[in-house]
């Protein structure tokens, strides 16, 4: 269980937190709305009371998550939609904390009083970590004490360049399914599609801390049965490479060039990816101390031969959830 409020993703994200929680508050805001972030703290240290846990919170963007805000009917913010078994029974509009406390607390009273009701879970992804079976085969390359960031990934604001899904398919043609921990089918492969670079800008909502990123490799040219592909069969079996550099850096504003990125050599991270035999993961180890208040990452992925498309099946982060984006810039804002 992620011990600060995620970000909802999509629709469907919506959706597995929902069916996952009997008790749930949606909080609809924006990072440009005052009154939003006035009120925030306030609902973060409703989150990490521990008499709280089996009320799940999550916040919804409205800039990014236009489809939510519509299906809610939410035409200011904040808005505060309180939901029992996936039905709306309550909600607040405006930074009204007196309202706001007063429905929190009536949905307090009915958990406890509810026998069937549990602990918040997320939306089962952010939350499980290694110990569901899509993700026990990388256990052995997550220190004790540390998490999957995956969860953590604000898509909102996620950019992806020369890069394309491998797989056609409605559901599978997306991009951001690379770095989706509740995605766990084999068809988030995304390649290269002009050349062999891959660039990623990758913000979180959290100011983490990042020790590796796990790549998932393709060992083997199979894909799943019946699937429409980018490339026909010969392209892939003959044009196409697994990485073997990746350049890191934290905590830029936005999605950096290709020419920049590719004539930077002195990036936080780079790395040559060597010959792992028949591992399907590769362990990037980042050095720690250079990834100790990371915002965001830019990633350069490439191949060795630049007129091949590059593959890679899943990219996976490993190290520690810190506290929110916007819960430290109100905190700083206090300090001054």
């Amino acid at each position: 269980m992620s011990s600060v409020i995620q970000f909802v993703k999509s629709s469907k994200d919506f959706e597995a937190y929902l069916s996952k929680n009997k008790y749930l508050v949606a909080n609809f805001t924006a990072s440009w709305c005052g009154p939003c972030q006035q009120v925030k703290p306030i609902i973060d240290a409703l989150y990490t009371d521990e008499t709280n846990e089996r009320i799940e919170i999550v916040r919804v963007d409205l800039d990014s998550q236009g489809d939510l805000a519509s299906q809610y009917q939410v035409t200011s913010i904040p808005t505060f939609v309180f939901l029992e078994n996936g039905k709306e029974v309550s909600r607040v509009t405006g930074a009204n904390v007196p309202e706001f406390m007063k429905q929190f607390h009536t949905m307090k009273e009915k958990t406890a009083n509810d026998e069937t009701s549990t602990k918040r879970v997320g939306n089962g992804a952010t939350s499980v970590s290694v110990s569901t079976s899509a993700w026990k085969e990388i256990a052995d390359k997550i220190p004790k004490g540390f998490e999957i960031l995956n969860g953590s990934i604000y898509f909102g604001e996620f950019e992806a360049l020369n890069a394309l899904p491998l797989y056609k398919g409605e559901e599978d043609s997306d991009v951001k399914n690379l770095f989706r921990l509740e995605y766990t089918k084999e068809t988030s492969t995304v390649l290269s599609d002009a050349d062999s670079q891959l660039l990623f800008y990758v913000p979180f909502t959290n100011i983490s801390k990042v020790s590796s990123i796990l790549l998932k490799l393709r060992k083997n040219n199979k894909t799943a049965s019946d699937a429409e592909l980018e490339l026909d069969e010969e392209d892939l079996k003959s044009e196409c490479q697994d990485p073997s550099l990746i350049k890191v850096w934290h905590n830029k504003h936005s999605i950096m060039s290709f020419d920049d990125a590719s004539a930077d050599t002195n990036a936080p991270h780079i790395e040559k990816i060597t010959e792992t035999n028949d591992e399907v993961w590769y362990e990037c180890k980042l050095k720690f101390v250079r990834f100790q208040n990371v915002q965001s990452l830019n990633i350069l992925i490439d191949g060795e031969d630049e007129d091949y498309h590059t593959l890679l099946d899943k990219v996976i982060f490993i190290g520690v959830n810190g506290e929110s984006k916007e819960q430290a810039k109100i905190l700083k804002l206090d300090d001054e």
